[in-house]
């Protein structure tokens, strides 16, 4: 047996293809979840790199707002304190300012003769000075290049209710010309309208503080308004443009990963958002060109005001702790089933296979060892392979009854066979005596005469010693047949002690020797029309049984149809179609009905009572003894008989 073919090769060649399909499996789904997780998880990665930026922004947004509505407030209810005492709104500015937000200037600013009806423009602006107080700014409204009324901060505040606050777009004050966003809540007295205040955050040191809040070194920032104008921006952006608006990149790779993120950037520009939580969408970039990589990029928008923030952090950083994790899960996951298949395969080893492997080397020791085939096989399990061993030594049991059953038939078969046999050869003495008979009555008859001849002629005086010698020819003569027909008898019915090559002319011609008379009286002409010299090796005499066989049943089928013109054919050939010796008749053929039948024991086609059926199944017996095979076809208005020998 090859080893590939044990079944302990087979059974762990089994489990490692299960495993492999499990693992398989297994790995597909990790990687299936992970990816139906992975936006998800991009945005608690993310979240977690840049949660101080966005604490912060939130933090200062909410200070922002804080302080400008208690400016509005207290300004609303203490409209003439704050009007004529120069440190009432520097005094609450810092009171209430935290140090994480960066203040740059503040104002009130009024509806026209809202506060003197002698004056259209009024305003109180404050300007923060380097240790953090405020001081007032005379003059603004001459030194500014703009009605207040007209500039964006506000005419977007006049809109707002009591308590709203609106935060600008990015510009540059007319005044100071510095980059900032205003924080904007309106002044009401009672439910009329007066004025706004406002707070102005420098753009540059509040990016200054957002890029000390960034937590990993391979991300980039972009920080726009609602229009899209650069709140603030990473240097590493700086490469890619030198215009103020995300929009009007001129970069062709930068506009690609814009043009992929845009449709998040714009959904909220438009819309009025009552929920104040930030508003969070996950890319994947394949070919970031700021990261050179595979990137994740968020956008955050804060609904309050209308930020969008843009952060690039390169996808291995982002999903490291995952990835890791990942990793883990699938390494125990491929220890666990190594181990599974280990502790599976050992265990159906144990109660598998060496149970087999038990029953397999009982049985080799019972074909090894004469007599015990039939030996009963012996097995502790008690489950399926146990009754396995209890069926097949029932069936053992059955086999052992079935063979000494056979024995005995067989036994039984060739007494018949023998006794068969020899009645065949009985009756064929019988016919055989009977030619003998036949062989000798003509030169008895022939000395019978010769003696009343040698009588009359001594009587006449015609005896001499050449009429002496003569008649002593004459008389050997009749010996002589009379002799070698006796020997052809006694030699036909004498068993060979061992097989010999003899051939099959001498064969032929010695039975129709025997048969000569008898062919005679039924007046069967015998042509022998081939006599190639074969010679086969095998019984000289059971060979001769097989043709007078075949010889007496052509006779006695001429005699039951009354045939008129009887003739034999036989033919002994080597060709290129094979050895084959052909007796052929003109005895009107077998019948169909049994002739495919004809050498089957008790079959024959002659009337009840005149035939066995013994002769022609014989004969086969005594072909395939020298291995060759008997047949028989129906042409030329009789029967061929063909005895083909093996190559």
């Amino acid at each position: 047996m090859k080893w590939y073919n044990s079944i302990k090769i087979k059974l762990l060649g089994f489990f490692l293809f299960i495993s492999i399909i499990f693992l398989i499996t297994l790995i597909i789904t990790f990687f299936y979840m992970r990816e139906n997780q992975f936006k998800e998880n991009a945005m608690k990665e993310t979240s977690l790199a840049t949660s101080k930026i966005l604490n912060y922004l939130q933090t200062e947004q909410a200070n922002a707002e804080l302080l400008v509505s208690i400016l509005s407030s207290m300004t609303s209810q203490s409209l003439e304190h704050a009007i004529n005492d120069e440190n009432f709104i520097p005094s609450l500015l810092s009171t209430h300012l935290r140090t994480d937000l960066n203040l740059q200037s503040a104002g009130i600013w009024f509806e026209p003769y809202s506060v003197e009806k002698s004056k259209k423009d009024f305003l109180l602006f404050y300007n923060k000075n380097t240790d953090n107080t405020f001081k007032k700014v005379n003059q603004y409204i001459k030194k500014s290049t703009m009605n207040y009324r007209d500039m964006t901060f506000y005419t977007a505040g006049e809109n707002l209710k009591k308590g709203e606050v609106f935060w600008t777009n990015v510009y540059i004050d007319p005044v100071t010309k510095i980059r900032m966003i205003t924080v904007d809540s309106p002044i009401y007295r009672g439910n009329t309208f007066i004025g706004l205040a406002s707070l102005d955050i420098a753009i540059k040191e509040h990016t200054k503080k957002l890029w000390s809040n960034l937590s990993l070194k391979e991300m980039y920032l972009i920080f726009i308004d609602r229009e899209g104008t650069f709140i603030g921006k990473s240097s590493s952006i700086n490469r890619f443009t030198t215009d103020n608006n995300i929009y009007h990149m001129k970069s062709s790779e930068m506009g690609a990963l814009i043009k992929t993120i845009e449709p998040s950037l714009k959904k909220h520009k438009h819309k009025t958002d009552h929920d104040n939580n930030i508003k969070k969408e996950i890319y994947t970039i394949d070919n970031d060109p700021v990261l050179g990589g595979t990137s994740i990029v968020a956008t955050y928008y804060f609904p309050h005001t209308q930020w969008n923030i843009i952060i690039g952090i390169l996808e291995d950083k982002v999903m490291i702790q995952q990835n890791e994790t990942f990793k883990n899960v699938i390494l125990i996951v491929i220890f666990l089933t190594l181990l599974a298949t280990l502790l599976g395969y050992l265990i159906l080893q144990h109660i598998f296979v060496k149970p087999i492997e038990s029953i397999n080397e009982q049985l080799k020791d019972n074909i090894n060892q004469d007599g015990l085939h039939h030996k009963l096989l012996t097995c502790n399990d008690n489950g399926e392979i146990g009754s396995l061993v209890e069926n097949l030594n029932t069936r053992t049991q059955a086999l052992k009854a079935a063979k000494t059953s056979e024995a005995k038939e067989i036994e039984k078969r060739i007494q018949n066979e023998k006794l068969l046999v020899q009645q065949s050869k009985m009756a064929a003495m019988g016919e055989m005596m009977d030619a003998v008979a036949h062989q000798w009555k003509q030169p008895l008859n022939a000395l019978s005469m010769y003696s009343e001849i040698i009588k009359n002629d001594f009587d006449d005086g015609n005896v001499d010693k050449a009429y002496i010698t003569q008649f002593s020819i004459d008389i050997q003569t009749q010996i002589d047949h009379m002799v070698n027909t006796l020997d052809e008898f006694r030699t036909f019915f004498r068993p060979n002690k061992e097989n010999q090559e003899f051939t099959l002319p001498d064969v032929l011609h010695s039975v129709l020797l025997l048969t000569k008379d008898d062919l005679l009286k039924n007046r069967i002409t015998v042509n022998i029309e081939q006599e190639d010299a074969l010679t086969i090796n095998g019984s000289e005499n059971e060979f001769k049984h097989l043709i007078l066989n075949i010889i007496n049943n052509a006779k006695d089928a001429f005699n039951e149809k009354s045939i008129e013109k009887r003739e034999l054919k036989i033919r002994i050939i080597q060709d290129n179609e094979g050895n084959r010796l052909e007796i052929e008749d003109n005895a009107g053929g077998i019948p169909k009905e049994i002739i495919k039948d004809i050498f089957k024991a008790n079959v024959t086609s002659k009337e009840e009572g005149k035939g066995t059926g013994i002769g022609l199944y014989m004969s086969t017996q005594i072909a395939t003894k020298h291995h060759a095979t008997l047949s028989v076809k129906n042409q030329n208005n009789g029967a061929c008989f063909i005895v083909k020998f093996n190559a």
